[in-house]
């Protein structure tokens, strides 16, 4: 547990941070910073000018490349630019700086920042991820069946811990809340993802509340670790916990695309697995003796998963 903590205190410090005022008009202003994930990006270097007929460029342009991290050094508005109206001037150094749309940035760029970093990536990759999670579960169930080992499964052949239970039931309870911000308050979601920060009491209640529930699930993921470690042989724990993320990605995947059809669908099937969840944990999971010897948690009498002991 002390090692938890230490682990878990940095993280509470860097935290601890509330976000930078933002404009009313758009998630970022002038001296904001931002990070070239695309190729490149052409800036054009003399300032967009206003026309009867629409908008002068020039010929004269430059580039940024990936990895690049440019900052904003000023915002126009031309209404007659039937492109994008809005113009935004970044600068890489004092030699590299130009003009370019602001669709152009946004799609080119992201924040300079490891929250909103993260939040882009996951967002551009994670269905891969997801699948490959499931495969690799799917194989290990399959060889160990084949060699006729012990596979231990939430709520089919569970650990007696209420722990992974928990953590399936925060995992529904974070993307039911995700699904609902997308879906009824993108502002804040957009807002948040060009000021990030880890403080839960910094958002409005619907962030505050799927802030808290990703710390739970940060809290709840070591804690399970470690159950699967203490009541498993290792090979065993291993199995377990490849088997436990396939479900969490199952989860996620399911309250997700079901939230493009309704949002009342990740709300319904939340509750719903919750009280499924904790009802059969009660019934068939809890841990109603303690070995002999080891003092392992077990459901019933018999030989014992951890030391191999006969408790009668």
């Amino acid at each position: 547990m002390k090692r938890i903590l230490l682990f878990l205190l940095p993280l509470f410090f860097i935290a601890c941070q509330y976000p930078e005022p933002m404009p009313a008009t758009r998630p970022y202003g002038v001296g904001y910073n931002f990070f070239v994930h695309s190729d490149s990006l052409l800036l054009q270097e003399d300032r967009p000018m206003h026309w009867c007929q629409g908008v002068a460029e020039t010929s004269d342009s430059l580039w940024v490349y990936q990895d690049n991290h440019i900052v904003v050094a000023a915002i126009t508005i031309i209404p007659e630019d039937c492109v994008d109206s809005v113009w935004v001037k970044v600068a890489r150094d004092q030699l590299t700086m130009g003009w370019t749309h602001e669709s152009n940035l946004l799609a080119a760029a992201s924040p300079d920042d490891p929250i909103s970093q993260f939040i882009r990536i996951f967002s551009g990759n994670h269905i891969t991820w997801f699948l490959i999670f499931i495969a690799v579960a799917i194989i290990v169930i399959v060889a160990r069946h084949l060699h006729r080992d012990r596979i231990s499964f939430l709520h089919f052949h569970d650990i007696p811990s209420a722990y992974p239970s928990l953590l399936t039931s925060t995992l529904a309870v974070a993307v039911a809340l995700y699904a609902y911000i997308q879906h009824f308050c993108p502002d804040q979601w957009v807002q948040f993802y060009f000021h990030p920060t880890l403080n839960p009491l910094a958002q409005p209640p619907v962030l505050c509340a799927f802030l808290c529930c990703v710390w739970l699930l940060l809290l709840l993921t070591l804690a399970v670790s470690n159950a699967a470690f203490n009541l498993l042989r290792p090979d065993e724990a291993v199995a377990y916990l490849l088997t436990l993320l396939a479900l969490c990605t199952l989860i996620y995947l399911f309250i997700y695309t079901s939230a493009e059809v309704s949002i009342l669908f990740p709300i319904l099937f939340s509750c719903t697995y919750i009280l499924a969840a904790f009802v059969h944990y009660y019934r068939h999971v809890r841990a109603h003796y303690l070995c002999g010897r080891c003092g392992a948690k077990l459901r019933q009498k018999g030989r014992c998963p951890r030391c191999g002991a006969i408790n009668d």
